[in-house]
């Protein structure tokens, strides 16, 4: 296992993390003026982010609620960068303290 390899995933999901908030920041002025019953139900409140460690983006309304017309672009950009963010923080959590105990075993 390379420990370089898992310092660059680890560096990787946060960036991708911080990359989420600024495109869901960045969508949220033009998804609460064009429907702003749907942007309440997707957005998290600052609250949950800080207290619950939760993303900027409820789940529900992202991938499972029917999405208006007009915004669905946004919303599959969302979708993406949701979902490729998660696979990177999952690949990390998996890789990187397999990398350390490993190294830390004398391997």
């Amino acid at each position: 296992m390379n420990v370089t390899a898992a310092m660059t995933l680890g560096f990787a999901a946060i960036v991708s993390r911080w990359y989420l908030m600024l495109i869901a920041g960045k969508a949220w002025g033009g998804i609460t003026r064009a429907h702003p019953e749907y942007a309440k139900a997707l957005y998290a409140s600052g609250l949950d982010m800080a207290f619950y460690g939760i993303g900027p983006l409820n789940w529900t309304p992202l991938f499972r609620q029917p999405v208006p017309a007009d915004i669905r672009v946004t919303i599959r950009r969302l979708r993406r960068v949701v979902v490729i963010s998660g696979l990177l923080g999952v690949a990390a959590l998996a890789y990187v303290p397999a990398t350390f105990l490993y190294a830390g075993r004398g391997g």
